[in-house]
């Protein structure tokens, strides 16, 4: 596992019967967030703060299967997974509208995820349940259904410090102890994808594991307990897969070996690049240095010469004015007198002192 996906159980404080299930990368700070002490808390948990974590599933392959699963922990009569094994829950059941009833209580909760974690495809996953309520761990081993859950998960209990410790542990490279594939004996080599037996830790191609937990059968996915070609001893498939990693460097070169040559070649690097910024340094500093040499080896400019006086120019003689030609008028012919308007004509009797003009 290189990085934590979990899924967590909440219980708030001043109402145990109010139950949150969530997704996170830290737990840690995730509760912290639905307390209100930093930003970026879900809405749903304003109201019935504060609130305690109880569990958390952890060890998810990917973001999107540990999203999956906290859609069906939430919906558990709606995902087709587990709507069958959880029918028998008279607290599970559906509204009038189709839509999950919320469950209440932890055990309900706890019961619900016991339910999940015996059923296909999350059975088959490398899935680990921490505790942090002494309570709810307490009461884990009286549930019914808790005798039937998978051998290879793991159910721990501990505070947040303990849980931090388990997942560094686990993100933590198993080291190659040989460079041969114990089932092919082909040498192992940069780029391929391996595993390691948990009891001799012996390397395997992820292929050859494959082939022999699926027994040369047409299974995509194994699900039965496989042998290892070396030890001899039975393994669970998902607990293998947990040391998947992809080999980064052959095994069979020392590890001082590499990282000599890797020294070097950086050493080398860095000279090569000090060389170039030198030259370049040096080549622009001789160019600046010969424009500077040039310039100051250049002749003076000559005088100019003094420019001729200009020859006086004539006076401009007034151009003749020529009358402008009045306009011709219309043919001979009797005058028409125009008529005044009628408020025209008022005005000029006015002036000119007499009466209106009819």
């Amino acid at each position: 596992m290189q990085v934590y996906y979990g899924c967590y159980l909440l219980q708030s404080l001043t109402n145990v019967r109010r139950t949150y299930i969530g997704f996170t990368m830290d737990p840690r700070r995730r509760l912290r967030q639905h307390n209100g002490e930093i930003t970026a808390g879900a809405h749903k948990t304003k109201r019935w703060r504060p609130w305690q974590m109880i569990l958390c599933v952890w060890g998810f392959p990917t973001k999107v299967l540990a999203l999956q699963f906290e859609f069906a922990w939430q919906h558990p009569n709606i995902c087709r997974h587990v709507r069958d094994r959880v029918s028998h829950l008279g607290f599970c059941k559906l509204t009038r509208n189709g839509k999950q009833c919320p469950v209440l209580g932890v055990m309900q909760n706890i019961q619900v995820l016991v339910e999940m974690l015996k059923t296909a495809p999350y059975s088959k996953l490398p899935l680990r349940v921490h505790f942090i309520d002494e309570g709810a761990w307490a009461e884990l081993p009286k549930l019914p259904a808790a005798a039937g859950l998978p051998t290879h998960m793991s159910f721990t209990h501990g505070s947040f410090d303990h849980l931090e410790r388990l997942c560094a542990e686990s993100m933590m490279a198993m080291p190659v102890t040989g460079s041969e594939c114990a089932k092919c004996s082909g040498l192992l080599q940069p780029g391929e994808r391996l595993v390691s037996c948990p009891h001799c830790e012996c390397p395997l191609h992820l292929s050859c594991a494959a082939q022999i937990f699926t027994k040369e059968t047409s299974q995509l996915m194994p699900d039965q307990p496989g042998n290892c070609p070396k030890c001899t001893r039975t393994t669970e498939w998902p607990v293998l897969i947990r040391s998947a990693r992809r080999l980064s460097t052959s095994p069979s070169i020392p590890e001082a070996q590499v990282a000599a040559e890797a020294a070097e070649t950086d050493t080398e690097d860095e000279v090569q690049i000090i060389d170039s910024e030198t030259q370049s340094t040096l080549r622009a500093r001789s160019t600046k240095r010969a424009s500077l040499d040039a310039g100051c080896a250049k002749a003076p400019k000559a005088p100019k010469a003094p420019k001729a006086p200009e020859a006086p120019e004539a006076p401009e003689l007034p151009s003749p004015v020529t009358p402008s030609p009045k306009p011709a008028k219309a043919e001979d012919g009797p005058e028409i007198e125009r008529p005044l308007a009628p408020r025209l004509r008022d005005r000029l009797a006015m002036r000119l002192g007499g009466g209106l003009v009819i």
